[in-house]
């Protein structure tokens, strides 16, 4: 098979190429050496233009492939009594701070130096991801070390549980046993309202306690054995705090909390009432001084006791005196500080709890 000398060319050299030269040769052929010089300098110019452009397609397709470069990000770390204090030392680009994947705060571009208060725990995982387009992760971490936690006496998530033992997530082995089979669901325990029950004997804070904050997400389902129910109850020489509900008679419920207890004046109650059904997140300070109340964040009562603190036995969804206070409905989770919140605190805290 005979090839002409363009397709020659194409085989060994590419089509455009030799198409190019057999112009040159041409052109020295009909024009002369004059005709042809100037020819060829179009056509080099020609040729030069487009490998320019093929060649920044190629480039701009092979960045699309890798995507956007992404932004650096420094942050310093602070333990607290809530958890960690995280403070963008720099910041390249405008992201999101997720704590086990939940979106807890955002950081602008510019925001260098401002903190962020992390309510961690054992176990928790901390993410940062740049809003943009790419949402590149720039941070993973996971909270692993005491040095990174806040104050816990006591943490129980309540999740994917099984057996009869409530497992103390804090580090200070203060697991709780199951009485009368409460059950575990995938959100948290279940109680029946009648005689389901937790305990935790002498709890441990591994330290001297002056103040004390409870946290506690449940879902109460209905009025269980008595107009009164207790979500959690702590006793110690015959003094008590505790945060109990008192159903209305008319649906609903309302929620006391009690730091003196026998004595009625270190006790308050909301003022609004709550629906069964509805999940809510509640806590309970005390500095010694002056106790609070918040439901969903929101500050609801407060009220001047003194009294000292001390740790010890504690029950979940019973009281230890009445046989007859069991709580109904599901409890999610419940944590125990040896330190007092303040407002900010209380609601970062339930915020992580919702």
């Amino acid at each position: 098979m005979l090839l002409s000398p363009l397709s020659d060319c194409a085989i060994s050299q590419g089509y455009f190429w030799c198409h190019a030269l057999m112009s040159l040769q041409m052109g020295f052929d009909r024009q002369g050496r004059a005709a042809t010089s100037v020819i060829g300098i179009l056509l080099l110019v020609a040729v030069a233009v487009v490998i320019a452009v093929v060649v920044m397609m190629a480039s701009l397709t092979f960045l699309d492939a890798l995507g956007a470069p992404t932004a650096d990000a420094v942050f310093e770390y602070e333990q607290t009594s809530v958890g960690l204090r995280m403070t963008p030392m720099a910041i390249g680009t405008d992201v999101t701070v997720r704590l086990n994947g939940k979106p807890v705060s955002t950081i602008e571009s510019d925001d260098a130096g401002r903190s962020v208060l992390l309510p961690t725990a054992p176990g928790d995982r901390i993410t940062v991801v740049s809003r943009d387009r790419e949402q590149s992760v720039l941070v993973q971490k996971r909270v692993d070390e005491r040095a990174e936690i806040g104050d816990f006496i006591a943490y129980y998530t309540f999740e994917s549980g099984s057996g009869s033992t409530l497992v103390d997530r804090s580090g200070n082995d203060n697991d709780g046993t199951l009485n009368d089979d409460p059950k575990w669901i995938d959100s948290g325990l279940r109680f029946d309202g009648s005689n389901d029950h937790v305990l935790v004997d002498n709890l441990d804070a591994q330290q001297d306690v002056e103040a004390f904050t409870v946290a506690t997400t449940y879902t109460q389902r209905g009025p269980g054995s008595d107009t009164v129910t207790q979500l959690v109850e702590h006793t110690w020489q015959g003094n008590e705090w505790f945060i109990e509900t008192r159903d209305n008679g008319s649906g609903g419920y309302q929620i006391d909390y009690a730091v003196g207890f026998p004595d009625a004046a270190g006790q308050v109650s909301t003022g609004d009432d709550y629906t069964y059904g509805t999940r809510h997140v509640v806590v309970g300070t005390y500095d010694g001084q002056t106790f609070e109340l918040y439901v969903d964040g929101q500050r609801v009562a407060s009220e001047s006791y003194s009294r000292q603190v001390n740790i010890g036995d504690m029950r979940i969804g019973r009281d230890f005196e009445s046989t007859s206070q069991y709580f109904e409905g599901d409890i999610h989770e419940l944590r125990l500080y040896y330190s007092a919140f303040d407002g900010a605190d209380v609601r970062r805290i339930s915020e992580s709890m919702r």
